[in-house]
């Protein structure tokens, strides 16, 4: 092997050649200028032949260059996909939009659909319809679900208008009918009907009038218990309503309802000797101002479904209808009647108290009102009665005289208005502000004695009542000692509470076996006591009342030790089941153990 120093500088030269090719030759700047001089001259000494056009050849036209050949014609076929799917989109997004219109005409869409279209094309519109009806039915139902609540809003407003309208039908046919009942002729002229509205007032007295001639011909001896007096007139009638009797709640007859505008009229129907109904009858009537309506809650019970109460002084009445809308319907004219005359009464007060304001500030009498100064002495006795009453001497006696009687009738229709409706609180809230008054107004003393015995009886009929909860309970006894009636509320609540014990315990069956009897038994009657004292304890805060509770238990154990013996004590006893009834009726008295 030779070393790179030995050798030839040709040989090296060669190999460096032949070794990288992006090596620049040499150039020889004298033969490059030979070759370019070579070339002009061959360029210059070139000769071309002059031809002359032709003149009698016909030359064709160039040929067009086919599509596909002409430059950019050849296009990529993804392309040609995409444009087709856009193609095919397009005419999706029009279909579409000419199924959305709302004069959208489907047979002349499908004669354009069918017209020119070939099988697969038929398939594929039979495709995107398919798909356009799954679209729209899960859009409609996602809208359904969307607006569930507003659908079900509007509901009610439909049906809540659907009444409106068929009262104001109703109205209607009412106010079409007023010409017949005031008499008036349809075919008189103007003047005649402005002649007729200025006596519009004596029409309706006599529209009133022959009512209650008509009422008094209808039924027997209203005309006693009823007179015709101004303005009295029929408001509402119910027929076909059962008396109930107050201690069995068991039928008597069937009566009628008559709603005036002060009172009510309850007519019954007279027996004929057959035992049809013959003759209406006026049983009794209630002025509205001075009767209770009170309402009953619905039982399992037949003969407890529909019933209200009406008390009236001392007496207690009950009735029956037949569905319940009719006693709704019944219940709401007395409410309805009874807050139009509370507010009649008021403005009928109202009115006589500024006449008499105006009339006493007239004449001599308004210039003394106005110049208090020139207004003689009160005498000296006068003087001192005033004192004593706790009234300046510048108060008239007639001004507090009214005003008292404004107070007491006020008074009287917010207590009886908070009675009928069962707020027991702004009752007793009134009858405590009423005591507080009395010692300034000692006329408000009767009224308020009838008022406050009125809303203990009411209270007590809400403690007897068999589904009370401990807290109303305890509630209802707050309320009953507030008004003094400690002893009425203690003696009510735990004979409620017995005859509660009572129903439970005749409620239990007897399968023949005596333990599961026993068990059942010991159950109630313990678990019965138990709940008794705790609502006795948390109403009655005080513990004098507190012996009346331990007799009422000891009487409810010897009621047990009673059923227990009878039971259990047979002749034919075993004294395994002895011995395990009395095992029961240990465990079970312990809840009763402090």
């Amino acid at each position: 092997m030779q070393s790179l120093r030995t050798r030839r500088p040709s040989e090296a030269r060669t190999v460096k050649r032949q070794a990288s090719k992006l090596e620049k030759k040499p150039i020889n700047k004298n033969v490059r200028k030979s070759t370019v001089d070579d070339k002009i001259k061959k360029r210059m000494s070139l000769r071309y032949a002059e031809i002359s056009a032709p003149t009698e050849a016909s030359v064709p036209d160039v040929p067009s260059v086919p599509i596909g050949l002409r430059p950019g014609a050849v296009r990529d076929p993804d392309e040609l996909v995409l444009e087709r799917a856009s193609i095919r989109e397009d005419s999706k997004a029009i279909d579409q939009r000419l199924l959305d219109k709302e004069d959208f005409d489907p047979d002349t869409y499908l004669k354009a659909k069918l017209a020119n279209s070939t099988e697969a094309e038929l398939r594929s519109l039979q495709s995107s319809l398919r798909s356009s009806k799954d679209d729209t039915a899960v859009e409609l139902q996602r809208n359904v679900f969307k607006n569930y609540a507003e659908f079900v809003h509007i509901s009610k407003e439909i049906s809540v208008l659907e009444n409106e309208v068929l009262e104001l039908k109703e109205s209607l046919s009412e106010w079409k009918s007023m010409p017949s009942l005031l008499h008036i002729d349809e075919s008189a002229s103007a003047s005649e009907r402005r002649r007729n509205v200025r006596s519009s007032i004596a029409d309706l007295r006599v529209l009133y009038a022959n009512q209650m001639q008509t009422l008094h011909t209808q039924i027997e001896g209203s005309a006693k218990f009823a007179p015709t007096t101004p303005g009295r007139h029929v408001i509402y009638e119910m027929d076909g309503i059962y008396a109930l009797n107050a201690a069995t709640y068991r039928v008597s007859n069937a009566v009628k309802f008559v709603v005036l505008d002060d009172s009510v009229l309850v007519a019954k129907r007279r027996r004929r000797n057959n035992g049809e109904g013959g003759r209406l009858v006026a049983e009794r009537c209630w002025p509205l101002n001075e009767m209770l309506v009170l309402d009953t809650k619905d039982t399992a019970s037949e003969s407890m479904t529909n019933v209200f109460k009406v008390r009236y002084q001392k007496e207690t009445y009950v009735y029956r209808t037949e569905a319940p809308s009719d006693k709704k319907t019944l219940l709401g004219q007395f409410r309805q009647v009874a807050e139009e005359l509370a507010i009649r009464k008021r403005r009928e007060r109202e009115g006589e108290h500024e006449r008499r304001k105006s009339m006493w500030t007239s004449g001599d009498r308004a210039s003394m009102a106005l110049h208090p100064d020139k207004m003689p002495p009160l005498p000296d006795w006068m003087a001192e009665l005033a004192r004593k009453a706790g009234v300046d001497g510048d108060t008239s006696a007639r001004d507090k005289s009214e005003s008292d009687a404004r107070f007491i009738s006020d008074f009287s229709d917010d207590l009886t208005v908070a009675i009928a409706l069962r707020s027991w609180e702004r009752a007793v809230e009134l009858v405590e502000e009423g005591r507080a008054k009395v010692s300034s107004i000692p006329s408000l003393s009767p009224k308020l004695t009838s008022l406050t015995a009125s809303l203990t009886s009411a209270l007590l009929d809400a403690l007897n009542a068999p589904g009370n909860r401990k807290n109303t309970a305890v509630n209802l006894i707050g309320h009953l000692l507030k008004l003094g009636q400690g002893p009425a509320a203690r003696s009510t609540f735990l004979n409620a509470r017995a005859g509660a014990v009572d129903r439970y315990v005749r409620a239990i069956r007897f399968e023949g076996h005596v333990g599961m009897y026993v068990h059942d038994l010991a159950l109630v009657v313990f678990t019965g006591i138990k709940h008794t004292a705790d609502w006795f304890l948390a109403g009655f805060v005080e513990h004098d009342m507190t012996s009346t509770l331990i007799d009422w238990a000891k009487k409810q154990i010897e009621m047990y030790a009673e059923r227990f013996r009878k039971q259990v004590y047979s002749s034919d006893a075993e004294q395994q089941t002895v011995k395990e009834a009395l095992k029961i009726t240990h465990s079970q008295s312990r809840k009763v153990r402090p």
